[in-house]
């Protein structure tokens, strides 16, 4: 499972740059067809978070893994096939980007849910950062590959890279023997709407779950308001060059590898709880420092404010995604990661929007400073749901 989300993730990371490139350059796309292109594909995890959630509880997860990357080699596949013949096109374009990201939240939501059944309790969090580390790696290897293979074969060609990646790792894990996997697990047959209806209400009645989804929703407020207000404040009002944004961009990748390798140490030497507050605390500071409020030498601190942020943010992700594999039945992961995976990614539209046009009021560096506040403000749901009491296994209840 490890060695097939590391290659998917590489190949993940190839066409993160390969296809906004595509649309621009090859396909000579306007500014706002590029913009309608990456709000498409976060309208997967908000339409689709919760029914795939049910679907993951239902159905054996092995099969769901591979079909997963199988489609998703699928329609990319379609890119290079479809550029051969010169008929590729802004809306093919928008309808793949959808297909692959409505197979990427149901395959998310299997591979969260997969790794409680296959490690025991006290290894989740050496688990959970091996592919957090997974993810960090290819951040910085992916983004790096995939300009190179721009620069090489152009875009088209190097979408294909990605596919390929994605029929490796389903056949990865055709090697992936655990019993519990392939067997369906269907909790009860009442209906979509009232599985759904039961994770949310599992969630509603455990404060720790309420406390960790409310705080990844208005964590990910925060980050979308950054994201929106980062490269600007660094180009426009810093006068850094586009060499000096990717180099400083790769060090949250470097920083994200560091904070998955001190994950398993921070849970175990102050606990769950307190190790993801402590990591709110420090990701709101390393956002601010991305904005070089103090005049010091501002390449330096954005440097160490996204090499800190990175760390602190796998740190986060590893804590809380461990606490809530810990406190829900295995029968119910799917839907409670979707209840958390719902909350953000319906938050980083409405923060991208508040970075943006907070950015033409106030400035793109002041909004940084907004997006620290509003990451610290995240943590006092933890504070009110006593997670920092959370120190280790909890048991879980099904519902």
């Amino acid at each position: 499972m490890w060695a097939a989300h590391l290659v998917s993730s590489l190949g993940s990371g190839v066409t993160g740059l390969a296809i906004p490139l595509l649309a621009a350059v090859t396909l000579g796309a306007s500014p706002a067809a590029v913009g309608l292109l990456t709000a498409i594909s976060a309208v997967p995890h908000v339409l689709l978070s919760l029914v795939a959630g049910v679907l993951v509880d239902r159905a054996p997860q092995r099969a769901v893994l591979i079909l997963t990357d199988f489609g998703r080699a699928v329609c990319l596949g379609t890119v290079p096939v479809l550029g051969l013949f010169d008929l590729l096109s802004m809306p093919i374009l928008y309808c793949v980007v959808f297909l692959v990201q409505a197979q990427t939240v149901v395959n998310d939501l299997a591979s969260a849910s997969v790794v409680p059944k296959v490690l025991p309790p006290e290894m989740l969090t050496a688990g959970n950062s091996a592919i957090s580390v997974n993810s960090s790696v290819a951040w910085i290897a992916g983004n790096g590959l995939g300009g190179g293979l721009v620069q090489l074969v152009g875009a088209v060609v190097t979408v294909a890279v990605d596919a390929i990646s994605y029929v490796f790792s389903g056949v990865l894990l055709f090697f992936l023997r655990a019993p519990e996997l392939a067997a369906a697990k269907v909790s009860g047959r009442r209906g979509v709407l009232r599985d759904i209806k039961s994770g949310l209400v599992f969630v509603l009645k455990d404060r720790v779950l309420v406390a960790l989804c409310v705080s990844s929703g208005i964590g990910a407020f925060a980050v979308a308001i950054r994201d929106a207000s980062l490269v600007l404040a660094l180009v426009r009002e810093l006068d850094f060059p586009a060499v000096l944004v990717g180099l400083l961009a790769m060090l949250a990748g470097l920083g994200g590898v560091a904070g998955g390798l001190l994950a398993d140490w921070a849970a175990t030497r102050f606990g769950f709880g307190r190790s993801v507050m402590v990591a709110i605390a420090v990701s709101a500071v390393a956002i601010a420092l991305m904005a070089a409020p103090f005049g010091v030498a501002s390449a330096v601190a954005v440097g160490v404010g996204q090499f800190v942020g990175g760390l602190s943010g796998a740190v986060y992700s590893i804590g809380q995604l461990t606490m809530r594999q810990l406190a829900t039945p295995p029968d119910m992961l799917g839907r409670v990661n979707a209840v958390r995976r719902f909350l953000v990614y319906a938050s980083f539209p409405l923060g991208g929007v508040v970075g943006g046009f907070g950015g033409g009021v106030l400035g793109s560096r002041s909004m940084l400073i907004v997006a620290a506040l509003v990451m610290a403000i995240s943590v006092i749901p933890l504070v009110v749901g006593k997670v920092n009491k959370v120190e280790g296994c909890r048991p879980a209840q099904t519902l």
